[in-house]
């Protein structure tokens, strides 16, 4: 009668943990695992729920197989569960840091073009600003008002550089720091990114900024 009892208890155990009850779970798992995996971006953290579900569900298929036909196991059985077991395990660490990388990847993917496109847009504001001020800007000296004349450009010219540092200022200088840290640099940048002290320095500061944005989207299509 105990050994009656004891064989539908594992028969039950054994049912509920058979393929046809654990199938469904394992694909559900699978395919939230393949879509979180396409999205933008990722869904790190569902990838690893699923994933760790997915190998719950077959260490418990492998726990109910020794269960249930572990008495009959000779050698080569045991060997094998064994082996299954690692892969179960190692396969699952190994998942787990490839969907970490994963994420690492396109979180600095996105990084690099968002500070494309800032760089971009600032070279494309700063040019503006330039071409703002020299269209309001005195008119060059002439000889019968050669001193007034210098004094009215010297006022606009220091009025562009304090227009341009509350403006720009800041952001230029962020932006020369961000784009160091990846290796992107020309030296006429970096002579005159902190404090440009005219136009000419300024439109210099533009084109760089153009330059080395089309630098880093050109390292990211070489990647």
């Amino acid at each position: 009668m105990c050994y009656k009892w004891g064989w539908t208890y594992t028969s039950a155990v054994t049912n509920v943990f058979s393929w046809r009850v654990l199938a469904p779970g394992l694909a559900f798992a699978a395919a939230l695992l393949i879509l979180g995996e396409r999205l933008r971006p990722p869904a790190a953290a569902v990838e690893e729920r699923c994933l760790t579900i997915i190998a719950v569900l077959l260490g418990t298929k492998l726990v109910a197989w020794v269960a249930r036909s572990g008495h009959t196991f000779g050698r080569e059985q045991r060997l094998l569960t064994f082996v299954m077991f690692l892969v179960i395990v190692f396969s699952w660490i190994g998942f787990r840091q490839q969907i970490g990388e994963a994420a690492f990847d396109y979180a600095v993917a996105a990084q690099r073009a968002a500070l494309s496109q800032a760089a971009r847009t600032l070279a494309f504001q700063l040019d503006s600003f330039l071409q703002s001020r020299r269209r309001i800007a005195p008119p060059p000296p002439r000889p019968s008002t050669w001193e007034a004349d210098e004094g009215a450009l010297e006022r606009f010219d220091a009025e562009t550089v304090v227009r341009y540092e509350r403006r720009f200022g800041r952001q230029v200088r962020n932006t020369h720091d961000l784009l160091t840290l990846r290796g992107l640099r020309t030296r006429d940048f970096d002579q005159f990114y902190r404090r440009p002290a005219n136009e000419f320095q300024m439109r210099v500061i533009a084109k760089q900024l153009a330059f080395l944005a089309v630098k880093l989207d050109e390292n990211k299509l070489a990647e």
